[in-house]
């Protein structure tokens, strides 16, 4: 009995953090559900110090900002790869498809619009479990998922709505008391609008996270019937704005201002967050990029070359955190097909 009382002690500690995979951007909001589905995808966004709330036109749209789908200039796929310490693990795939709808007989076209299917999955396995005599029992694992689907319309020529439909998945096997598997889920949904303002100025805003919490069923847990906790996952309203200077075409800032809420909107904000970057194509098909998230400071670049005569570009990011020694490495692959 003394295996399953330390499995359970860790079971609350797991469900009171669900945090294993990335405690450098918890937001300072230790406890708090779904701290991996805040920590950004994708290499180029966060080269730019995850400033992207306005840039986002690519598979990563459905992540960052749905509006930005309608401005997919192709089918494009996207896999990415986060390298992180302690046995940890985060990726992210998708494939994104614009709409471009014409009326029948004639030349003319509605409204256009576009769509992602995407995952991301984060996960920590070798986890050492010990009695409370400190003698090893048990290696436990955990993994959480994020499935993602986002549409998006423009009704106009300069402005674009989005919608992004969010199912996640928190999953510990072997952890109760009879060593059952124990998972949660749950739905949440993200906003957004994407206004290009001139040729230079697109500005972008979204609200995340709405209704997103994990859903426990703890009846394997605490042996009642019809047990259930529940996590709300933080809530989140991001403006951000994207600059192409006329004079230097070749290069591109933006900025992302955040708001973290505990729970409800406009209410018991926890952190605000700020977010800078820029790009500049430095030569033929090479790309480099660096940013600032929150204090972190973040550098990356892309190549891009053909594969299959199709577009493809490898791109790549290193971040810095500005309050402990790890670092991340971001590998991304996207593909135009």
């Amino acid at each position: 009995m003394v295996v399953k009382k330390s499995k359970l002690l860790l079971c609350f500690v797991v469900l009171g953090s669900t945090c294993l995979v990335s405690p450098r951007d918890s937001f300072g909001q230790a406890g708090t559900a779904g701290a991996f589905s805040r920590i950004g995808v994708g290499a180029r966004a966060r080269a730019m110090g995850d400033a992207y709330s306005a840039l986002a036109t690519g598979v990563e749209a459905g992540y960052y900002n749905p509006a930005g789908l309608p401005s997919l200039d192709g089918r494009e796929a996207m896999a990415s790869y986060r390298a992180l310490s302690l046995d940890r693990q985060f990726t992210f795939v998708g494939v994104a498809f614009p709409i471009r709808p014409k009326v029948a007989g004639t030349s003319n076209k509605v409204i256009n619009g576009g769509f992602s299917l995407s995952w991301i999955r984060a996960g920590v396995s070798d986890i050492d479990g010990r009695s409370s005599d400190g003698s090893h029992v048990d290696d436990l694992s955990n993994s959480e998922n994020e499935f993602i689907f986002a549409f998006a319309l423009k009704p106009a020529s300069r402005f674009s709505l989005g919608l992004a439909v969010k199912v996640v998945w928190n999953r510990f096997p072997d952890i109760g008391i009879e060593d059952e598997t124990i998972s949660a889920n749950g739905v949440g949904f993200d906003l957004g609008a994407r206004f290009v303002a001139t040729e230079w100025l697109t500005v972008g805003a979204t609200v995340k996270d709405l209704n997103a919490q994990y859903r426990w069923n703890t009846e394997d847990l605490f042996e009642e019937n019809n047990s259930t906790t529940d996590d709300a996952f933080p809530k989140i309203i991001r403006y951000g704005i994207a600059l192409r200077p006329q004079r230097w075409s070749n290069l591109t800032f933006s900025f992302d201002y955040q708001q973290v809420y505990r729970s409800k909107l406009f209410k018991s904000k926890m952190a605000d967050r700020f977010h800078l970057g820029g790009e500049g194509v430095v030569a033929e098909n090479i790309i480099v990029r660096a940013g600032v998230d929150n204090g972190s400071l973040a550098v990356g670049g892309g190549y891009g070359f053909p594969l299959f005569g199709k577009t493809s570009q490898l791109n790549y990011a290193f971040t810095a955190s500005n309050d402990r020694p790890e670092s991340e490495h971001v590998f991304t692959w996207v593909f135009q097909f």
